[in-house]
């Protein structure tokens, strides 16, 4: 990682996390405008975006994910009534006593970083930030914080680093930390849901052997929401 680059504060960040043996994940872009921040996955799922609003019609900003409007002659078979690109659209979650707010999470364990070394090897890559991947038993969490003015993050037991610090006005930063976390049962839980996720595709008739990997938006219990991707196949804990 080029510490000297971070935290990023006027530019797009770029990252990828990179396991022991190689392996990395997709190339991952955070940025802000004056709408909000934003983020995408760069070579991969690219066709969505998660959007966290800086403000909304009502009293708390409307967060989303959905397609982007670039992307929109490519699925526009996708789109239900043709016209709503959102997957989920949210409120902003719930401040914390101390008015930070935790506003998105990207979980990245080691055994589901699948892009080789070979497929890195576009001009793109060349500006990613590389993460080191979390030690067996753990996994490598990027998490954006909004938080009032710009409190010093860090995690309270396991390594983690300020990534970047966006200012979204109105005395408010958007700031990402890369740290780390136990896996607990996740990996179980992940298995489960590609199980499902495949299951459903071969009900609907739009299954195949050629899908290899996909991305998952999850919620957590504070509302929080999550993205983590998943090997679809060729793996060694599917039944």
């Amino acid at each position: 990682m080029e510490i000297a680059r971070l935290p990023v504060r006027s530019g797009p960040l770029r990252f990828a996390v990179l396991g022991s043996n190689g392996l990395t994940s997709n190339s991952w872009r955070v940025w802000h405008e004056k709408s909000g921040v934003y983020i995408a996955c760069r070579d991969n799922f690219k066709e969505t975006k998660v959007s966290l609003h800086r403000r909304g019609y009502g009293p708390k900003a409307r967060w989303r994910m959905g397609f982007d409007t670039t992307a929109l002659p490519k699925i526009s078979h996708l789109l239900a009534d043709g016209k709503n690109r959102a997957w989920e659209v949210w409120d902003e979650p719930a401040p914390l006593p101390s008015g930070i707010i935790v506003g998105f999470r990207l979980f990245f364990p080691a055994a589901e970083l699948v892009v080789r070394p070979e497929q890195r090897a576009q001009a793109f890559w060349k500006e990613v930030i590389y993460i080191e991947a979390a030690p067996p038993g753990k996994m490598t969490v990027l998490t954006v914080f909004v938080t009032p003015g710009e409190p010093a993050l860090f995690h309270g037991s396991e390594a983690s680093i300020r990534l970047a610090s966006f200012d979204m006005g109105d005395d408010k930063r958007a700031q990402l930390i890369a740290h780390r976390e136990p896996e607990k049962d996740f990996p179980n839980f992940i298995r489960k849901t590609v199980e499902t996720a495949i299951l459903q595709m071969i009900l609907k008739g739009k299954y195949s052997s050629e899908f290899t990997y996909g991305y998952f938006l999850g919620r957590q219990p504070d509302g929080c929401r999550y993205i983590f991707g998943a090997r679809l196949n060729q793996r060694d804990d599917q039944i």
